[in-house]
């Protein structure tokens, strides 16, 4: 792979010894300093609350009732050194004065390792303290624990920074808890051993002690709140979604053995950590409501307008409530004060990294550490009141207050008060309520929180708001019901109802809460949420809640005594989200019973192929080949490959596959007779297809792979001289059909080519450099050979990006090429050179030139905001996260150090093929790798012969061939990401993933015959590719294919982009520099008025396609924003 590989892994990149050893310039650590650089908005001031030597390194921060700060802090983090004491500690704070500077302190708990949470709490704290969470109680008054009691014990230590850590108590009263990927939790309760393997979210009753998996996944999650209905939201400090919506049995990424996980509200966000949602009379009304999380990387602390988008949430970042030029400004975590001030703990680090960076290097800090308070000008501090002296009516009468912390400190403070009369109390409370006041509702549902917090449950309540006019109060009762369903009789009665509300909320929480009956009649209605207007969330829930029970509906599917009453839909919904290998003679008998043929029966089709015996197989091809390619030819024909292709793989082969061969032929469907003919061996039809591939035509291609799986001398004799064919795709096609069977035919004439002034090696190599003795051979093949330079070069190039660089293959390529071993060598000197000249003569804009360059493929590979390949770490914010030094090291050696999440692993297959990449997912049956080439491939486990650990995707030598000079703007671009200025991903939503015409003979043919319009139709010999824009968000009209398709004609390029409106509305398209632009939304073409059209959209997804006229532009790039019209409620999402 080319040099992007070698850029996203630059945080796989360093070796530890020199990962940030030449970092000189260390900022100034007095806050005064740190201070200056706060940038924040109009109207508002930043102040310095608490500073060392008062804590450092603060880690997680909680207020109390009473006002007082809670901080986590360790100076030990992030691994204690042999016999070093553990020194951290439980620091309160708080402000006695009402200056808004801390000036009393005290240490409640000392001689802790790396505590990682903290919440007060039950006459005490809650600390996470690595396998543990304890509670702490000072008994006596003196203001210091002297009680310590274990609460939980069993939590994974396998890396200090995914510990259990993000203490927060919900509005149900249960204690919320989160661990990270690495961690594999094993917790002994009174009901059980519960276990966590990986990231997630834990739900903790202390009182019962239950505790529970609220949600699965994530990869480092530092954040979680809810809004004030009752709704979770989550960030997530090492994957880049930005804000995400929580629900009970969500799936996130990197779960163990789940094959679907959702996805954020932000995709290509930064990596946040901690998250607050703002409200409060002491900030603007336009603030309350909004969420804000620490992109702490980027040295800032971002702001988000979450807003309702069917049966979850859209997010839309605004303007930042702070961000800072100074490099050791590191927010980690904030929250809302009592005088309703933002509070944000600093860490204050210049080095950041976890694993990446020397857990001993010396410039690791320890000592510092900071808390910073942000207010609005000229709007009061509000007051707290003393909780413990009201009484519980006046207690109830807080849960009327705007401010979320104190509705929260209420209802905690009710659990300390006796229950009957807490009970007795709120009952009178709500009799008492003006049934006009505007806030009704939303009082009885704080209400009916109060009684969860007390352990008492009003069924007369839930009913009462399970029938409220407003959603979010139904949703929110429906929940509360389905943890306390053993207190609530007719709670099944509920949930069936609920299934049924009007709103997709409601109805996602009611599939969550019958998917915990475990009954048929509940799957039953679960399915029937199917026929409701659907979206991701409600999609993901119906498949979860049907997985969950595959043991309830599936045998009796097999059994035939089940069929989601003969509605196929729901029926294929449900077998795809589970292992249907065993349901294949169930769905024969319903696609047999079909009236006439419906899109459903092609699907029955394919999940009928997929475990297809030889009888089924029969049954296919004559249902398809009779019903169904009367109904929809392209369909038939596309079901058809589906079934073929998976006999191939089950080596499954029709009882009578003369009679299907023919029926093939006569239907015309030439390619997919070919395919037959190979894969189920009909040797009476092997000469036609030596026949095809020897004549020109359009079949012949499909022809020469048939014959790679074919096999046997003849078909050698038929591919041996087209493997030296003129035209480069039919040699492509037949070398790699000969490296099927004939590996040693294959890497000779892949010599040969290699040899020619016409090379296609990047095509020919791969597929024998995958086999098991591909190396071997092609060391054979090349011996001897004298190879022009530039092929070898980029043969060497090809082999270093396979995941498996032989050495031996490299030498003797080098050899063959006369290609010398000059290269970037990384020395003290040559470091010390680069830096001194990215300073004075980097220039970040030349480098952002060199990364998107086609032959170093960066964009291939690595993603900036999410637009770019997935092989390696998204850079959004590299710049601002590593130091300079860390950069150019792993640019020249990019293998040293390798980022969590990016381990590679090779896996040889039964068949001899090796395929090296990341798992992207692995369960029981099978592994899926993101390959070098940003491709998926799923290999079944069965059919792995051996697996192991292999070094990074990214080859060696990715920046060779660059100049010095080029690799200072290089590195002086990949340093200024992240940072505030001109390399900072803004807010607003450019599209940034494009898809580009790429220019062919046929292509050009087409679009002189037909016109121009027909780039924005479906055609199979168009080929769009990826592209992307900078990271303003342009696309730069020079790197784009150009099309003339008449002498006279303006030459012109396209490219193509897709969004989907997730709530309908009024839309306007911006294109900056629209002259010589045309477009078409969905295939029409669409008028602009300066540049600018206004769209009219329902909820679904859209293409839209620019044609780019170069000779009537004076500007080089294109620059597209996409925004709901002014007062439209209309929300959507580019696409990747």
């Amino acid at each position: 792979m080319k040099l992007v590989q070698a850029i996203a892994f630059v945080l796989t990149l360093v070796s530890t010894s020199y990962a940030q050893r030449n970092l000189t310039e260390i900022p100034d650590s007095n806050p005064d300093v740190e201070l200056k650089t706060f940038i924040l908005p109009d109207g508002f001031t930043a102040n310095l609350y608490a500073s060392d030597p008062q804590l450092a390194k603060p880690i997680q921060m909680n207020f109390d009732a009473k006002g007082q700060l809670w901080i986590a802090s360790s100076e030990v983090y992030p691994q204690i050194k042999p016999g070093q004491p553990a020194t951290d500690k439980i620091i309160v704070l708080k402000d006695t004065t009402g200056d808004g500077r801390a000036d009393h302190r005290r240490v409640f708990v000392d001689n802790l390792l790396i505590p990682t949470g903290v919440v007060p709490g039950d006459g005490g704290v809650y600390v996470a303290n690595s396998t543990d969470l304890i509670h702490y109680s000072d008994t006596n008054g003196d203001g210091k624990s002297d009680t310590r009691r274990v609460i939980l014990s069993g939590f994974g230590t396998e890396d200090t920074h995914h510990l259990l850590h993000t203490l927060r108590w919900g509005p149900d009263g249960a204690l919320y808890m989160n661990q990270s990927i690495y961690i594999h939790s094993h917790v002994e309760t009174p009901s059980g051993v519960k276990r966590l393997l990986g990231g997630g979210i834990w739900r903790f009753r202390p009182e019962t002690m239950e505790l529970e998996i609220f949600c699965r996944g994530f990869v480092n999650p530092w954040g979680h709140h809810f809004d004030p209905w009752g709704q979770s939201f989550a960030t997530d400090g090492a994957y880049s979604e930005g804000i995400n919506y929580v629900f009970p049995g969500a799936v996130f990424a990197t779960a163990p053995n789940e094959p679907r996980r959702l996805k954020g509200l932000n995709p290509g966000s930064p990596k946040h950590c901690g998250l607050e949602i703002l409200s409060g009379r002491h900030l603007p009304e336009s603030w309350r409501g909004t969420m804000i999380a620490n992109d702490f990387r980027g040295n800032r602390v971002c702001r988000f307008e979450v807003t309702e988008n069917g049966s979850g949430f859209a997010s839309s970042q605004v303007a930042e409530v702070i961000k800072s030029t100074h490099v050791a400004f590191r927010p980690i975590d904030v929250k809302m004060g009592p005088d309703g001030a933002i509070y944000i703990a600093d860490w204050y680090n210049p080095i950041i990294q976890h694993g990446e960076v020397d857990f001993r290097d010396e410039r690791r800090d320890h000592t510092h550490g900071r808390i910073w308070r942000i207010t609005a000008n000229d709007r009061p501090a509000l007051e707290l009141p003393d909780f413990s002296e009201l009484s519980v009516n006046q207690l109830l009468d807080q849960l009327k207050s705007p401010e979320d912390w104190v509705r929260l400190y209420a209802k905690l403070e009710l659990k300390t008060r006796p229950k009957e009369v807490v009970v007795k109390t709120i009952s009178k409370w709500l009799t008492n309520l003006d049934t006009s006041h505007a806030d009704y509702s939303k009082l009885q549902l704080e209400a009916m929180w109060a009684y969860q917090n007390v352990l008492h449950t009003s069924s007369n309540l839930v009913e009462t708001l399970l029938n409220d006019d407003d959603h979010r109060v139904r949703a929110a009762s429906v929940r509360l019901a389905s943890v306390r369903r053993d207190k609530l009789p007719q709670h099944a009665e509920y949930f069936f109802t609920a299934a049924m509300d009007d709103h997709p909320r409601v109805r996602l929480e009611a599939v969550r809460a019958l998917a915990e009956l475990g009954t048929l009649d509940a799957v039953s209605q679960i399915a029937n949420v199917l026929e409701y207007p659907m979206d991701r969330f409600l999609d993901f829930a119906i498949w979860r809640a049907l997985r969950d029970n595959q043991d309830v509906w599936f045998p009796l599917v097999k059994q035939g005594e089940f069929t989601f009453d003969g509605n196929t839909s729901q029926l294929l919904f449900a077998l795809n989200s589970i292992d249907n290998s065993n349901a294949s003679a169930t769905l024969i008998k319903i696609l047999s019973k079909q009236n006439g043929v419906r899109t459903s029966g092609f699907d029955l089709s394919d999940a009928i192929s997929a475990n297809a015996d030889p009888k089924a197989l029969d049954y296919l091809m004559q249902w398809l080949l009779s019903n169904g390619i009367v109904a929809d030819r392209d369909r038939t024909a596309a079901s058809i490959n589906v079934a073929i292709s998976a006999s191939l793989s089950n080596k499954v082969t029709p009882s009578d596959p003369r009679k299907w061969i023919s029926t093939l032929k006569d239907a015309g469907l030439l390619q997919q007779q070919f395919k037959a003919i190979a894969a189920w061996k009909f040797v009476e039809g092997y000469q036609f297809i030596y026949d095809t591939a020897q004549k020109d035509g359009k079949h012949r291609k499909s022809a020469i792979t048939a014959l790679g799986i074919i096999g046997g001398q003849q078909a050698i004799e038929v591919l041996s001289p087209l493997a030296t064919h003129n035209d480069p795709d039919i040699r492509a096609a037949a070398i790699n059909a000969l490296a099927k069977f004939a590996l040693e035919r294959s890497a000779e004439f892949a010599a040969l080519d290699l040899a020619s002034t016409h090379s296609i090696q990047g095509r020919t190599l791969p597929p024998i450099l995958s086999q098991q003795t591909g190396i071997k051979l092609l060391i054979q093949a090349v011996d001897g050979k004298t190879l022009p330079t530039d092929n070898a070069k980029k043969a060497i190039s090809t082999v270093r990006s396979t995941g498996n660089p032989s050495p031996e293959l490299i030498a003797a390529l080098r050899i063959a090429g006369k290609v010398d071993e000059a290269g970037w060598r990384l020395t003290q000197k040559l470091k010390e050179s680069l830096l001194g000249e990215v300073r004075t003569s980097g220039d970040p804009y030349l480098g952002e030139s060199i990364y998107r360059r086609k032959d170093l493929q960066c964009m291939k590979c690595h993603a900036i905001g999410g637009a770019g390949g997935k092989v390696g770490p998204d850079l959004i914010s590299i710049g601002a996260s590593a130091p300079t030094d860390y950069l150019i090291e792993s640019l020249i050696t990019p293998n040293s150090k390798i980022k969590e999440n990016f381990h590679a692993i090779q896996v040889l297959d039964i068949d001899g093929q090796i395929t090296s990449g990341i798992v992207i997912q692995s369960d029981d049956n099978a592994l899926v790798l993101r390959t070098a080439k940003d491709e998926l491939v799923k290999i079944q486990k069965s059919n792995i012969e051996l697996q192991k650990e292999t070094r990074s995707l990214m080859p060696d030598g990715t920046v060779d061939e660059l100049t010095k000079e080029e690799l200072v703007h290089l590195v002086s671009f990949l340093a200024q990401l992240g940072k505030v200025g001109d390399f900072q991903i803004g807010k607003e939503p450019f599209a940034r993933t494009w898809s580009v015409l790429q220019f062919s003979n046929e292509t050009h043919r087409v679009l002189n015959r037909t016109g121009i319009d027909s780039a924005a139709k479906s055609n199979d010999a168009f080929v769009w590719l990826p592209h992307y824009a900078t990271v303003r968000g342009d696309v730069p009209t020079r790197e784009l294919p150009v099309f003339k398709p008449h002498t006279q004609a303006n030459p012109v390029s396209f490219l193509k982009a897709s969004f989907e409106v997730t709530q309908a509305g009024q839309f306007n398209l911006n294109i900056e520099n629209p002259a010589g632009v045309l477009m078409w939304v969905e295939g029409q073409p669409t008028a602009m008025r300066r540049g600018n059209a206004s769209l009219t959209l329902d909820q679904g997804r859209y293409k839209i396609v620019l044609g780019v006229q170069h000779a009537n532009r004076q500007q080089e790039a294109v620059r597209v924003l996409l925004t709901p019209s002014t007062n439209s409620r209309g929300q959507f999402q580019w696409l990747p």
